[in-house]
């Protein structure tokens, strides 16, 4: 998650909407010009997605690949009378249109300030380092000017309207957007005028740009991201994805992705058991994971795993091919022993991003020794070793987490519990992997106008000529 931070900075996996990097934008040049300090600056964000919420409910198409704006399902929900939709924003708890403080502010605060349009002054918004084009403030000038009145929208309104997420993006906003995410300013890119951040995020989509034209055959922008820099040769022999660093970056980070996933979904089945048995022994979790993976050596297990490089060196889709014939715990624990083979086979920083900064537990470098240690002993064994390791390693994550009441008591937030040698669970643990925010990146570049979900035509014109890449 932290090398995924370092190389998508300015998007995180909620930050769907690139209508809300301009909102925010404008808000924060009306917050300085006004002086509003915190508690002004949060009413006015939380009354101005209401707005924008209800500007999409109006206009927006709920059917559109896009969808509808942040909040229009509470909204909806609450169906507050027209005139009175800011009643909603005005409230807390469960009349209010979002329990966080700060609305969906929140998911877009730290993307904005990594990319340079907002700056936070003792909790008030302020101007970033990119100045808001007065286009962009004039744009949603009717709506800051209703959100700091009583009263609601009036809709419809055309220049209300032509807020929504969907409407023809012709809006003043696209332009400046495009260029800060391609990191360009007249259409070129001067290197030494951008921060690391934002060279970091043009590379980033550079490599998508052209992942996506190197394999049109691919259905999602991510599945296309891990054919151009995890796998194969185009890595390096095409010459833009060569000459990118990142992309070196990247192809560690999507090897680590699988390895991940596999201890999530590992993690997510065991804690499904205690549910299923209520109250759960550590017998009894070793007799059920033995009782999921085959007889023989762990030896045996890796000698039937696919390779993991091809003849030139180059790695190979190995992950892949365990996960199109998934059988739940024996393929996470074959996704495990071929992370921890994939270090055997890389080099320099991509193995630097697949290994980490540091050794911490669990991570491929943990599996690789205890693939030493177990290489000629069962796969069950191995199994009920991986439950020890994942019991204690959420005892640590637990204790790490460990609140201290005022009344004297703490609070443990754990989705497992121990008493009496006995486990139990509160509820169900997620078992999907962690997003690497390609998609959301992707999203982002198709609503500015630099991508296009199309694969027979992923990049569009302005697009090539921005970042760079081949027509």
């Amino acid at each position: 998650m932290a090398c995924v931070d370092m190389l998508v900075p300015g998007v995180s996996t909620v930050t769907r909407y690139a209508r809300y990097y301009s909102l925010y934008w404008a808000l924060a040049v009306h917050a300085e010009r006004r002086g509003l300090n915190r508690e002004a600056c949060q009413r006015l964000v939380r009354r101005a997605e209401v707005g924008l919420a209800r500007i999409s409910q109006e206009y927006d198409d709920p059917d559109h690949p896009l969808g509808l704006a942040h909040g229009t399902e509470a909204l909806a929900r609450l169906a507050p009378d027209n005139g009175k939709e800011f009643s909603v924003a005005d409230t807390t708890g469960s009349i209010s249109y979002s329990p966080r403080t700060w609305g969906f502010w929140s998911q877009y605060n730290g993307p904005s300030v990594a990319l340079g349009t907002v700056t936070m002054d003792s909790g008030a918004l302020r101007a970033g380092r990119h100045p808001c084009p007065p286009g962009v403030t004039k744009m949603y000038a009717p709506l800051i000017d209703v959100a700091e009145r009583r009263g609601g929208l009036s809709l419809p309104s055309a220049a209300l309207g032509r807020l929504s997420l969907q409407h023809d993006w012709d809006t003043p906003d696209l332009e400046p957007l495009s260029s800060l995410f391609s990191a360009t300013a007249d259409g070129r890119h001067e290197h030494e005028a951008w921060t690391g951040n934002d060279r970091t995020r043009r590379a980033t989509l550079r490599i998508l740009a052209r992942s996506w034209q190197l394999n049109p055959g691919a259905v999602t922008w991510p599945e296309a991201f891990a054919a151009g820099v995890a796998y194969g040769s185009a890595a390096r022999e095409d010459p833009l994805l060569a000459g990118e660093e990142r992309t070196a970056a990247w192809r560690g980070v999507v090897l680590r992705h699988h390895s991940v996933g596999a201890w999530r979904h590992l993690w997510a089945a065991l804690v499904n058991e205690v549910l299923r048995a209520e109250i759960a022994s550590h017998s009894h979790l070793h007799e059920w994971i033995t009782g999921r993976l085959p007889s023989g050596t762990v030896a045996e297990l890796e000698a039937g795993l696919p390779a993991v490089v091809d003849k030139h060196g180059d790695p190979l889709p190995a992950e892949d091919e365990l996960l199109r014939d998934d059988a739940g715990v024996v393929t996470d624990v074959a996704l495990l022993l071929l992370g921890a083979r994939r270090l055997e086979s890389l080099t320099g920083l991509t193995l630097r991003t697949f290994r980490g900064k540091r050794p911490t537990y669990l991570d491929p470098t943990w599996v690789a020794q205890l693939r030493l240690e177990f290489g000629q002993r069962s796969v069950a064994e191995l199994g009920r070793r991986l439950v020890d390791d994942m019991l204690a390693q959420s005892r640590r994550v637990a204790l790490r987490k460990v609140r201290f009441n005022p009344d004297g008591t703490i609070s443990l937030f754990s989705r497992l519990h121990e008493r009496n040698g006995g486990y139990f669970a509160d509820s169900t643990e997620g078992s999907g992997n962690i997003g690497l925010r390609i998609h959301q990146l992707a999203e982002i570049a198709v609503q500015v106008g630099l991508l296009t979900p199309d694969p027979r035509e992923p990049v569009t014109p302005s697009g090539q000529r921005l970042l760079g890449v081949p027509a």
